[in-house]
């Protein structure tokens, strides 16, 4: 199914060829495929001379099931609709409603049944919910940020949309979703590294996320180093390079701001709030090759809107990151190709994973029905 999300249209004996399998494997699954109507038939594309069906290209059915993505942030909520093919057709967020979860589940659900509306006709299959806490048990966590303690989240949405919700840390939701939209074959380590108000980072080994036993890596509560503008609480740590943080800093410098997009707006014609974010980008260039000095990656992944949003000051945090000394060579340095929807497709990849990592096997449990 990756082979033909990436690849196709692709005839079964190039899907065989690429991935390694039998032609004759290759054509039970696509024959199953097909039947659930998650892939088409193109025989329209065949090459001259072609004979038979193994010839005629298929693809992800753009017409075929939905799935139903949310990610829940402490301050932005967001659902989206994706397809089977990795395509967010269509999303809507909110200001995060409160911190209880029953209303937050609610708030959401209206929202999803609001989405699906627009795609009559298609099978909903299945959720995913991405989010900065722990996974106490399948489906349950905590989120400190939130206030949440063993909350049955998966369940909360199960229960209230009528399919099958995966969960998971947020940020190893969006390294799963660089293996999804980011390349067709993942060899080596990635390292991953989100920021926003959340700060976050994951490994990706030969194509598989990592999942720490202990939990999601924090980087919030590493030091800080020195700052000019940013530690305005005298703590020394990472977390006041968070959104909040720089709102407070603006404050402390006498700018009224009620988010980084308006104090990045104001730092074209304010020499102190583009000081601010000169320095935001400075201590993450420096978080970077701090944390790539440790886990020696092949290349870095950058994701999150204090990365994405913000292109200008890129230079920067690339000159920080190099300040810790690799040998060996500097890995490669690259902005997620989620861009500013990273949280969406983080959430659509936890909603996929089940499906995308064997899909005959959830047609078997009746989790794609066929048509």
């Amino acid at each position: 199914m990756r082979t033909i999300r990436f690849r196709g249209p692709v005839t079964r004996p190039e899907v065989a060829t690429s991935t390694g399998l039998s032609v004759a494997t290759v054509g039970r699954a696509t024959a199953a495929l097909l039947s659930a109507g998650v892939i088409r038939e193109r025989p329209e594309l065949m090459h001259d001379g072609s004979v038979g069906r193994p010839s005629i290209p298929v693809e992800i059915d753009p017409s075929g099931p939905v799935v139903v993505a949310v990610h829940i942030g402490l301050s932005r909520c967001v659902v989206a609709i994706s397809d089977l093919g990795c395509r967010i057709l269509s999303d809507y967020a909110i200001p995060t409603p409160g911190r209880d979860p029953e209303l937050i589940a609610d708030e959401l659900t209206a929202i999803a049944f609001r989405l699906l509306d627009g795609h009559r006709g298609r099978r909903l299959v299945w959720g995913g919910v991405a989010t900065a806490a722990r996974i106490t048990a399948p489906g349950r966590i905590d989120h400190d940020l939130l206030g949440w303690r063993d909350v049955p989240v998966a369940d909360l949405f199960t229960d209230r949309i009528g399919v099958p919700f995966s969960l998971a840390p947020h940020v190893e939701a969006m390294a799963a979703a660089e293996l999804l939209v980011g390349h067709e074959s993942h060899r080596g380590t990635t390292l991953v590294v989100y920021a926003r108000e959340h700060l976050g980072s994951a490994l990706v080994i030969d194509g598989a996320v990592h999942l720490p036993r202990a939990g999601s890596s924090e980087l919030a509560h590493l030091p800080v180093g020195p700052t000019t503008y940013l530690d305005d609480r005298g703590r020394g740590l990472l977390d006041v390079v968070g959104d909040s943080g720089l709102v407070r800093a603006a404050a402390t410098r006498g700018i009224t701001v009620e988010s980084v997009p308006e104090l990045a707006a104001r730092a074209h014609r304010d020499p102190m709030a583009d000081a601010i974010l000169v320095e935001r980008a400075t201590i993450l260039g420096r978080l970077v090759g701090l944390v790539s000095a440790i886990t020696r990656p092949d290349s870095v992944v950058l994701c999150g809107q204090a990365f994405t949003d913000h292109p200008r000051y890129l230079g920067p945090l690339l000159r920080a990151s190099r300040e810790t000394p690799l040998t060996g060579g500097e890995p490669e340095l690259r902005v997620s190709t989620a861009g500013g929807r990273i949280q969406q497709f983080a959430a659509m990849a936890v909603a996929l994973d089940t499906i995308s990592a064997d899909p005959t096997g959830a047609l078997r449990a009746g989790l794609l029905t066929a048509s």
